[in-house]
């Protein structure tokens, strides 16, 4: 399989294999996940990386995760369309089969978060059989527009107005790439077609009941009647925030080592005397310390627990952050039975 000899086609390639070596450095031959349902975006994406891996130097190889959600024919067609784009790229594939409906009835959350929390888990699972020591997934300028203005009708703050990060950890050892994020999406429906290819078109895009297709269909289209480009300008201000966002990260966490003791504890005096939007970012890098990142919630219930004196915020991961003598620490949760003696 050759690139297509269109110029705009070539740029759109050039542009994700120079995200991919700017976020993951030179692969040297080593494996990357690409992330594939048949669709347009992850089929564009499929098919630029295959023909860069001179440009990228890294091994791509797909994957398809079936979540179980759709009906048996909606299914087979993407795994038939995963199957055959494979083949066209040349490419080894792996079929992976996920459960979100029993992961959507354990959490709690919705059937749209657990599907994208098993897929997730099932790439980072295959990654690390298969010595890959990263997954690309294909979303678009198109998709942080979206993603940015679903935080923002959710009152979100800077973490969600940052929008969808290019590079991200996925698990200890591995990261998660997103190499189109500058690509829009009538650019990735235009790379199918320079390559002959007929994506898969997902009847679930289609549903007005879920948020996201509203937003794509009736609420981004009148936002570009009044201003045009404001994809585009969306996915700028998610970049600009995510700056800024990365250097209060920074200013908690420098602040943090100058207040945790030897014994990894911290004086709630000196932590009470930082300004209020400090005590967030100081508090949030204090828990991930821990391996645990806070929800807003958490991080509300956690300053409120600080602020009152006396109190045990109970984390994920069985920690508890503990507020007592002027000191704030954390503690492991107590066993079942036995207590804490």
């Amino acid at each position: 399989m050759t690139l297509p000899t269109d110029r705009r086609i070539r740029e759109i390639a050039r542009t994700a294999a120079r995200s991919v070596v700017d976020q993951l450095g030179q692969g040297h031959g080593k494996p990357l996940v690409v992330a594939v349902s048949g669709g347009a975006d992850s089929s564009a994406l499929l098919l630029v990386l295959t023909d860069t891996q001179s440009r990228h130097g890294w091994r791509v190889r797909a994957a398809h995760v079936d979540h179980g959600i759709q009906s048996n024919e909606v299914r087979g067609r993407f795994r038939r369309a995963a199957q055959e784009l494979a083949a066209v790229a040349g490419v080894p594939l792996d079929m992976l089969q996920a459960d979100a409906r029993t992961e959507a009835e354990r959490s709690g959350d919705g059937l749209e978060a657990a599907a994208r929390w098993v897929r997730y888990d099932a790439l980072a699972e295959l990654a690390r059989e298969r010595g890959a020591p990263a997954v690309a997934v294909a979303h678009t300028l198109d998709d942080q527009a979206e993603t940015v203005l679903l935080h923002l009708l959710r009152g979100s703050g800077l973490d969600g107005l940052s929008g969808m990060p290019p590079l991200r950890a996925l698990g200890d050892d591995l990261r998660l790439v997103r190499p189109l994020l500058e690509v829009t999406r009538s650019q990735t429906e235009a790379v199918c077609r320079a390559y002959g290819w007929a994506p898969i078109q997902d009847p679930s895009n289609e549903d007005p009941a879920h948020r996201r297709n509203r937003i794509r269909r009736s609420l981004l289209p009148l936002m570009d009647e009044i201003h045009p480009g404001v994809g585009g300008r969306l996915a700028q201000l998610a970049r600009s925030v995510a700056a800024d966002r990365e250097l209060l990260e920074l200013i908690g966490r420098e602040t943090l080592s100058q207040l945790v003791d030897a014994n990894g504890a911290m004086a709630r005096r000196s932590f009470l005397a930082l300004p209020g939007p400090l005590q967030v970012r100081v508090i949030r890098a204090f828990c991930q310390g821990q391996g645990v990142t806070l929800s807003a919630e958490r991080t509300a219930a956690a300053l409120q627990v600080i602020h009152h004196g006396h109190g045990v915020v109970e984390l994920p991961g069985g920690v508890r952050l503990s507020v007592a003598g002027g000191t704030m620490g954390f503690k492991s949760a107590c066993p079942p039975a036995g207590g804490c003696g």
